[in-house]
């Protein structure tokens, strides 16, 4: 799939971080692009970002990705001011650290909600669009999905499920012409820890550590992730 100028886009989570990066480099493609967040101030921070880097167009959207209502009504906006879709980048997530018992049902169904529910209603909803277009879904997971370490459960077992639900959808959806993949960085820096909810103040500590010594960055890990998606 070549992503250009023609490339209608739409990405979650795109207030910061590699949400953003990937709508920068989609820009430098010329792209037009939907840029979603919860905090809308960051989302319009992107959009303007990405016009002058280029973009074809972005616009900035306030969604809450574990409401399946607004992200139904976001493809049906989409349908209007775009004309269509051509790529989803379910990108939004949140993390959580602390052990097994001090991870309330509470905390599951936040990080659920967002990591898991958010990326299924994206799929279910934006899947008409694609399959008009013959577009792309880039679903956002992590090593942590596959290398499931202690203390990250909740966290591991949403990941977990967006590697499963990726690699189903990339079987079922051939049939269809649309192509579904999953991205699984280790760490890179990023402001994930911003929203990550740390039950134990060292594992704080002991994550900010393993942000600043990798050598991966959000721009590295969007080229690649985008490379991936031109590749097929």
């Amino acid at each position: 799939m070549k992503l250009s100028k023609s490339t209608r886009a739409v990405v979650t989570g795109a207030g910061g971080g590699l949400g953003r990066e990937l709508c920068l480099q989609l820009a430098d493609r010329g792209a037009k692009i939907c840029v979603t967040d919860l905090d809308i101030e960051a989302a319009r921070a992107t959009a303007q970002l990405a016009l002058k880097r280029g973009a074809g167009e972005a616009r900035a959207l306030a969604c809450d990705v574990s409401k399946k209502e607004q992200l139904a009504d976001l493809a049906l906006e989409l349908r209007g001011v775009l004309g269509g879709l051509d790529l989803l980048v379910n990108n939004a997530g949140v993390g959580v650290g602390g052990d097994f018992q001090r991870q309330d049902l509470d905390t599951w169904e936040w990080i659920m909600g967002i990591n898991l529910w958010g990326v299924i209603y994206g799929c279910h909803h934006f899947y008409p669009l694609l399959k008009e277009s013959g577009g792309a879904i880039l679903n956002i997971g992590s090593s942590a999905g596959l290398a499931n370490g202690p203390r990250m459960v909740s966290y591991n077992v949403t990941k977990a499920a967006v590697i499963a639900l990726s690699e189903t959808l990339a079987s079922e959806f051939d049939r269809s012409g649309v192509m579904a993949t999953v991205v699984c960085p280790t760490f890179f820096k990023t402001g994930m820890l911003e929203n990550t909810r740390m039950l134990d103040p060292n594992l704080r500590k002991m994550a900010t550590k393993a942000f600043e010594h990798s050598f991966s960055t959000a721009e590295s890990v969007a080229r690649a992730s985008l490379r991936g998606v031109e590749r097929g």
